[in-house]
């Protein structure tokens, strides 16, 4: 009996451990999409800085 209970227990850390990777992937997936996403907002925001800032050059 003891070695079933020492298989089951091995057998729930694996669950716990995969279940922990799924999460962190999944966590890490929505920080680079966010962080992709401020990035690219940051550059439009930039690039029409500069083209307000060159037209009132050209004025």
């Amino acid at each position: 009996m003891y070695k079933k209970r020492k298989a089951m227990t091995g057998l729930e850390t694996a669950i716990i451990l995969v279940a922990f990777v799924i999460t962190a992937a999944a966590f890490a997936f929505v920080v680079l999409n966010m962080g992709f996403l401020t990035a690219e907002k940051a550059q439009s925001v930039i690039s029409s800085g500069m083209s307000e800032a060159s037209s009132a050059l050209l004025v």
